[in-house]
């Protein structure tokens, strides 16, 4: 049995030369230069090119160039007898000479139906601006053959199939020894599936003996620890490119293998998918102080810097956990708040407050809530630290108070200040102004008196650009105060006011169609603003009466007595025919 450990580089013949990390040597040391002017070449194969019907075997695709520099066609020339799955892809940079290459590799898997000859034409793909073309590659299926070798891919093992969100768990990549025990190490190792995070930190290389399909065997085995982040069913594969012997990183074999020499043959190898379950985290009974904390997890008693203090003075509580999961990651509990303490945490990854006494009255520490998820049992278990007894101190008071004396003098007793001589301010409630109901009520008065001087404003300007309105309104409201003034005349039998009235209503009521002062009207045009039925009428002669009984008080005779008093219904009749004109 043999046990090595190698460093990174310790068997690549043309890994670059390596210095400890950290150094500024690594930064003194030319890196290769990117070859990506050189013609790009490519290659087509089927791996292994002759298999029996049935089975499966990968074709494969490779060109010397970046991946971003051409794009893959959807679909490529398949012969009737062959079944092509969705084909993986993967690039890596590979050193030739005194530069690095780049290299590109499609795989597609694929499923024989049929024997006989099968040949992939060839197709040609632009590769940033150029055409390179990508040569036929051919297959045969034979009979059902138990000798012919299957085709290589990975092994996929993961730790857990039934896991909750932040669980995390190991996903081993293995990849079996060949027919001679040579072994292949394995570059660019990815994993296919949504909601997973990756930690690179904790990942793991070996060469060592695994049960495989049953049987022992020799194998490179990649380590990687997993963490789902979504809940609900997840599909998961892997792939990777062979490197040979390019070991990356500390390494642990185990066992007689043989590692083959010469360079590297980069081949683009996948695993079959592994499905996994995601069950969400119960939300219904989540307790309170929970941060994600998902594993088994133990807290020791927890550390107080002092059980005595004053006021103010900061304190140090620690709190330590161990147990089973990622204690690396593991988010602290969340400061409580509480009026008696003031409460720090300490920056992660501590578990450590500072607290600080605000009042003498407290005789505890407060409780800090926190509780994992423990999947084994799919429960939450609490584990919030409890209070710890102190004893706090007014400020100004020693925190070691002296030894009561009996021999010593007795002090003068305590007392308050004698009372204020006269009473201060009183205030109904105590309660502050910006909670009673009326406080609302006195910040809308501003809004209110804006919107109202606004609205005047506008109204103002309207009336401004539209002086008839306002004659008209004017003309309406004295021509009511005139119809009062003829009934308090009819009411006392005064004729003389009853004409002086009737005159002045009807020079209001048409003033506004001139417009005209209703003093420099005259009968004439009251008559204008009638129909023409109407001053050949009634309404004609009322008028004509009234203005005539107005101009005889000129006059150097008297005017004839009438009965004026009987005309105050018709009058009153015309004065509305001519309000409803205005």
């Amino acid at each position: 049995m043999l046990s090595l450990l190698l460093a990174a580089g310790g068997l690549g013949a043309q890994t670059p030369p390596q210095f400890p990390p950290g150094t500024l040597s690594q930064l003194q040391v030319a890196q290769p230069a990117v070859d990506l002017t050189s013609p790009v070449t490519a290659s087509a194969e089927f791996d292994p090119p002759v298999v029996g019907a049935g089975k499966k075997t990968f074709y494969r695709v490779t060109l010397d160039a970046t991946e971003s520099s051409f794009a893959w066609p959807a679909k490529i020339p398949v012969p009737a007898g062959l079944q092509f799955g969705v084909p993986a892809h993967g690039q890596l940079t590979q050193m030739q000479g005194p530069k690095y290459r780049p290299l590109t590799a499609f795989a597609y898997e694929v499923q024989t139906t049929a024997t006989g000859h099968f040949t992939v034409p060839g197709f040609s793909v632009d590769v940033a601006g150029q055409t390179v073309a990508i040569p036929a590659a051919e297959l045969e299926v034979v009979a059902v053959n138990s000798n012919l070798p299957p085709a290589r891919r990975l092994v996929l093992e993961t730790s857990a199939t039934n896991l909750f969100p932040g669980q995390p768990f190991l996903i081993r990549v293995l990849l079996p020894a060949g027919p001679s025990n040579e072994i292949e190490v394995l570059r660019e190792i990815q994993l296919s599936g949504n909601g997973l995070m990756i930690d690179k930190t904790a990942s793991r290389q070996a060469i060592e003996a695994t049960s495989i399909n049953g049987q022992l065997r020799q194998a490179y085995i990649s380590e990687l620890r997993v963490t789902p982040l979504t809940a609900g069913p997840l599909t998961i594969a892997a792939q990777g490119f062979t490197a040979g012997r390019e070991i990356t990183g500390p390494i642990s074999i185990r066992g007689q293998v043989s590692i083959p020499g010469g360079p590297a043959r980069y081949v683009l190898l996948t695993s079959d998918p592994v499905s996994i379950q995601v069950r969400p985290l119960p939300v219904e009974s989540e307790p309170k102080g929970f941060t994600g904390a998902i594993g088994r997890f133990y807290c020791d008693p927890p550390n107080l810097s002092a059980d005595r203090m004053r006021v103010g003075e900061p304190v140090q509580l620690k709190l330590t956990f161990h147990g089973e999961g990622e204690l690396a990651k593991l988010v602290p509990p969340v400061a409580p708040r509480s009026r008696e303490w003031q409460i720090i945490a300490d920056p992660p990854p501590a578990t450590s407050f500072t607290l600080i006494p605000l009042t003498d009255e407290v005789r505890t520490t407060p409780a800090i809530p926190f509780s994992y998820f423990d999947p084994l049992t799919a429960k939450y278990v609490d584990l919030t630290t409890p209070p710890i007894p102190v004893t706090v101190v007014g400020d100004g008071l020693p925190v070691q108070l002296p030894a009561a004396d009996e021999g010593a003098a007795t002090t003068a007793p305590l007392k308050l200040s004698g009372l204020a001589p006269g009473p201060g301010k009183t205030a109904v409630s105590l309660k502050p102004l910006q909670l009673h109901g009326w406080f609302v009520a006195v910040q809308l008065v501003p809004v209110i008196g804006f919107l109202a001087l606004w609205r005047w404003d506008r109204r103002r300007r309207f009336l401004e650009a539209h002086p008839d309105l306002v004659r008209r309104r004017q003309a309406r409201r004295a021509l009511r105060r005139e119809k009062r003034h003829l009934q308090r005349a009819v009411a006392g039998g005064d004729t003389a006011a009853f004409q002086q009235h009737a005159a002045a209503a009807l020079r209001i009521a048409v003033a506004p169609h001139y417009p005209a002062n209703p003093q420099a009207l005259v009968g004439g045009d009251v008559l204008q603003q009638l129909t023409e039925t109407e001053r050949n009428g009634e309404p004609g002669e009322i008028v004509r009466h009234i203005f005539a009984a107005a101009d005889r008080q000129f006059a150097l005779t008297a005017p004839a007595p009438a009965d004026w008093l009987a005309l105050h219904d018709r009058v009153l009749a015309l004065l509305c025919r001519l309000e409803a004109k205005l």
